[in-house]
């Protein structure tokens, strides 16, 4: 049985793309026969869809685009990838490369055979930069929102005469954050260091097993209430996000600075973390009503009501899983930089840029990115960009589009 058509705004239509092992499900404006409009792919985040982008699709088009936004693999209406549950799940096919390789099939099957720019925001900017790390070519520009780019894996190099070989252990898992891995000061676990102060990170919370039943077994109205306030308290709406900075390092004391929609409680499900810090808004949420009202967070609640949060979280497993296991795809770039030019736009009380010590920097300098040429942090923004503020992501869009241009001229 079809599924009833999203509320969508003048200017964007809805339809259904196959390519070799998916059906996407695709937002679209600005689409002309002769795809002689240059093309944008925008993709979204986590608890996100492709409804994200609705404020920004049809501005792109104004703007001489075509620009389309996928459900991504795990999300939404798009169909085909590994549904079976948290013990069973191919978590490999959700590899940063292989998402990079969804949206190459995505751009094929549109008829293209290059990238304008390519937009990512939240973990969908995560699959922006892997996208412009392995084809500079085919992306031509990359957009970041709220989640810098920490640079290519760092490899045990010169250890010839090592007979350990410099490998990594099945205990220290995943390298993730300030290129410390799982470890803070002095090889301490990370996890058992914030375990120690009443902690724990939502990323690893979200890659096991109950976290999916966790959000998924909630009723109709507890599940929207827990996403309005899971948006809430990540925006600019909400008073605790007033000062969010850098970290000075990847340890548990300065992870702990975060908020508990990041760092945890330790015994704590997201759902009963976000109904802790709601209590405190004297709005209980209601004043992030001004960039996503009611009705169009009914489309989030609907949907992850239909699908479940599981094919989303397999994009934590991924990075989370102890040893790298499912990250080893991508240590083919090893020491590579983004090539294409790229551009970072977020808000100024958005966590999420900071929740990885120096990676904002490391673009800044041109560690990770050989040619940051945009970046901005806006007044009274937090996480969500493009909901919060369309016309400035937009705007970042087109001035960094606008100096390829002028760049061929």
């Amino acid at each position: 049985m079809p599924e009833p058509p999203l509320p969508l705004p003048a200017g964007i239509t809805s339809r259904y793309i196959r390519t070799n092992d998916l059906t996407f499900h695709v937002l679209e404006a600005g689409r002309v026969h002769n795809n002689n409009r240059p093309l944008i792919i925008l993709l979204h985040g986590f608890p996100e869809i492709a409804y994200s982008w609705r404020h920004v699709l049809p501005k792109l088009a104004a703007a001489g685009f075509h620009a389309v936004a996928p459900d991504q693999r795990g999300f939404g209406r798009t169909v085909g990838w590994d549904t079976r549950g948290y013990s069973s799940a191919d978590v490999g096919s959700f590899s940063l490369t292989s998402l990079v390789r969804d949206v190459v099939l995505l751009v094929y099957a549109l008829g293209y055979r290059a990238v304008r720019s390519v937009v990512g925001h939240d973990c969908g900017a995560m699959a922006a930069a892997m996208c412009a790390l392995a084809r500079p070519d085919f992306f031509q520009s990359v957009v970041l929102m709220s989640h810098p780019f920490n640079g290519s894996p760092d490899l045990p190099f010169g250890t010839a005469d090592d007979l350990s070989g410099g490998a990594l252990s099945e205990e220290t898992g995943p390298k993730e954050g300030e290129k410390a891995g799982e470890r803070g000061e002095a090889g301490v676990d990370i996890h058992t260091a914030l375990a120690q102060i009443g902690r724990k990170h939502y990323k690893w919370y979200y890659s096991t097993a109950s976290a999916n039943t966790d959000m998924s077994s909630l009723s109709a109205p507890e599940l929207y209430t827990f996403l309005r306030g899971y948006f809430h308290l990540k925006s600019g709406s909400w008073p605790g996000n007033q000062h969010p900075h850098p970290l000075r390092e990847w340890s548990a004391p300065e992870l702990a600075k975060m908020p508990g929609y990041y760092i945890m409680p330790v015994d704590a499900t997201m759902p009963a973390a976000v109904a802790r810090d709601i209590t405190t808004d004297p709005t209980q949420g209601q004043a992030s009503q001004s960039w996503l009202p009611d009705a169009e967070l009914a489309v989030y609640a609907a949907e992850y009501r239909r699908t479940g949060f599981q094919g989303g979280l397999n994009w934590y497993r991924v990075r989370t899983t102890a040893g790298g296991r499912y990250s080893r795809d991508v240590e083919v770039f090893a020491g590579k930089k983004i090539e294409s030019p790229c551009a970072f736009i977020s808000g100024k009380l958005d966590w999420g840029i900071y929740q990885e010590p120096g990676a904002l920097e490391r673009m800044r300098d041109g560690v990770s990115c050989a040619d940051l040429r945009i970046l901005r942090l806006l007044d009274g923004v937090g996480h969500w960009t493009p909901q919060e503020s369309p016309d400035e992501v937009v705007r970042a869009i087109v001035d960094l589009v606008g100096g390829l241009d002028r760049c061929v001229e």
